[in-house]
């Protein structure tokens, strides 16, 4: 038998003995705390009772014809309703003094005769007491002291009727004298109820508790025994060849000093194989997304944690290589791409590629806090530059790594291309019915608001009739810049058409698409295109379709009323926003 399995054993038998004998004990007290509190309950019903009844009518129940009495049947008739109040409570009767000490006399027994064993017959038993019928009370002596106060009795006591606990008050006159008791009973199944009840609950909790205990005793054994269990896995993994596998242990003697040996040797070996294993996740990972920005900030990522760089900085080419079109940072403080420009923490540089590569790399370095430069090349083409200050030195496992990024970037970057529009940077329009499609459907799987928007450039026609088509591009460029800058990293905007453009809109109710399509066409509006000395004014119209969620329509349907949204606010003068509201 194994040593933990030995521990485990002994733990939990002092467990199962411990909590049994305090599970016991605790059934023992509460169950005693428990009946106590029923006797006290019982006697202030019987007092409550007792308040109910006019002492000063209840003695000529007792006299001779008091049987005919009509307040015996309306005692009765309170009584009974009395007893409801709580359905614990099994008899409510009232019962007088006889010549003879030990004897007291039922006058009113407000039980119903009812079939209790469900024989179909009603025994003696089973009948209340009769009106005058004797009872002796001589084991009894709370009975005897209730007529000089309340009363209960200290345990269950029998009688012709079955078992039961009873508590008693007197029945005082107008003068304070006891004329009557007044007794409440509590059937003995009753009680066993609540004392099941009771049980269970202790063992449930007792339970708990074993089960806790348990789990606490296994895992004290593990902690026991674990060290010298990982001793074990680790020599056989490391012989098996898994040189990644380590010795987890906080122990400060012998078997830690033997655990921190095998570390150092598993590291040892490990390092032959690192740069290994490296360049093949690093494949893996950059083959996981085909997404360009998503790619670049991955790269980035990977190469600052694989050559152990406090900062990086990626610097993409255009098409043309000849000029930075894209920056990714981290940790290389405030970088962005703007028109001529580009900034690597707080200061600028030309976004050109000049002849003198190698002065603008040096530049970029001292920007940038980094220490060297590699160069993104796929096919003979610079597709830009990857800027750190790595710790590793190896420049053959560098370059390497270059080369699996550059592959990476290259295929994200056809893949961009092809489903983005070259003026605008924007999606393709096909791109934009797939992710359509898809929002619909998770719209309406998760009943999630969404909305669509479309927009129009006013008179664009006009602008390329009257100033040319490089600025109508240029309009274009500006309007797609003006979307980007409006909506958020989950939002897909799209060139619709020549000069239309579409944006989708998921988790965006009316109001909100509204709130979004106004503050795109007020800042096109603001926009002024500088062309030969003068400014161009600029404008367009938008029409919104919202769709609440759950049953949603096809995307042909919701692209079309979104274009006839677009065709009113034309008609109503352009530069506005129309959401439609059905036909």
């Amino acid at each position: 038998m194994r040593l933990r399995t030995q521990l485990f054993i002994i733990f939990s038998l002092i467990i199962i003995l411990t909590v049994g004998t305090i599970g016991f004990l605790f059934y023992r007290e509460i169950g005693a705390v428990q009946f106590d509190r029923l006797r006290d309950t019982l006697t202030a019903y019987a007092v409550s009772a007792s308040m109910l009844i006019d002492g000063d009518r209840h003695p000529s129940l007792a006299e001779p014809g008091g049987g005919d009495d009509p307040y015996l049947d309306e005692l009765r008739d309170l009584l009974r309703r009395f007893a409801r109040i709580d359905p614990r409570i099994a008899e409510v009767y009232t019962m007088v003094r006889t010549e003879r000490p030990r004897l007291l006399r039922f006058i009113v027994d407000a039980a119903e005769a009812r079939d209790k064993d469900g024989d179909g017959v009603i025994g003696e038993d089973e009948l209340p007491a009769r009106f005058g019928e004797e009872y002796d009370i001589a084991a009894l002596p709370q009975m005897r002291r209730a007529f000089e106060g309340p009363e209960a009795d200290d345990g269950l006591t029998r009688d012709r009727w079955g078992w039961w606990l009873s508590a008693y008050a007197p029945v005082r006159d107008a003068a304070g004298r006891a004329v009557a008791i007044v007794g409440i009973d509590v059937a003995a199944d009753t009680i066993r109820a609540q004392q099941a009840q009771l049980f269970r609950t202790i063992a449930l909790i007792c339970a708990v508790f074993l089960a806790f205990g348990l789990v606490a005793a296994s895992a004290y054994a593990y902690r026991l025994t674990g060290p010298l269990n990982d001793m074990v896995r680790a020599a056989r993994e490391i012989g098996r060849g898994n040189y990644e596998h380590r010795v987890e242990t906080a122990s400060q003697n012998e078997i830690g000093f033997l655990a921190g040996t095998m570390n150092a040797m598993a590291e040892n070996i490990r390092r032959s194989f690192d740069k290994l294993s490296t360049l093949n996740r690093t494949a893996n990972i950059l083959a996981s997304t085909l997404d360009l920005e998503q790619a670049l900030k991955i790269s980035l990522n990977l190469a600052i944690e694989v050559t152990r760089s406090s900062r990086g900085v990626i610097l993409m080419a255009d098409r043309l290589e000849d000029r930075i079109e894209i920056i990714i940072s981290e940790g290389a403080g405030e970088t962005g791409c703007g028109g001529e420009e580009l900034r690597i923490g707080g200061r600028s540089a030309p976004a050109l590629l000049r002849g003198d590569r190698k002065a603008q790399i040096r530049e970029w370095l001292e920007m940038a806090g980094c220490t060297q430069c590699f160069t993104l090349v796929t096919k003979d083409a610079v597709r830009g530059y990857v800027l750190l200050n790595p710790e590793i030195r190896d420049e053959e496992f560098l370059n390497t790594l270059m080369k699996q990024i550059s592959f990476a970037v290259d295929n994200a970057r056809l893949f961009h291309d092809a489903i983005t529009d070259g003026l605008t940077g924007l999606f393709l329009k096909r791109y934009f019915h797939i992710q359509l499609d898809i929002e619909l459907r998770r719209s309406q799987r998760h009943g999630r608001p969404l909305a669509l928007l479309l927009l129009d450039v006013d008179h664009f026609k006009s602008i390329n009739d009257t100033w040319g088509h490089p600025v109508g591009d240029t309009a274009l460029r500006e309007i797609a810049g003006a979307i980007r800058g409006c909506i958020r990293s989950t939002d897909i905007a799209a060139r619709f058409g020549g000069e239309e453009f579409a944006v989708i809109l998921p988790e965006t109710t009316a109001e909100g698409a509204l709130r979004i399509a106004e503050r795109l066409r007020a800042g096109i509006a603001a926009r002024r295109l500088a062309h030969g000395g003068a400014e161009i004014a600029v404008t367009a119209s938008a029409g919104v379709r919202a769709v609440a969620g759950g049953t949603v329509p096809p995307s042909a349907e919701v692209i079309r009323t979104a274009d006839e949204a677009l065709y009113r606010a034309k008609r109503d003068g352009r530069n506005r926003v129309v959401l439609w509201e059905g036909a």
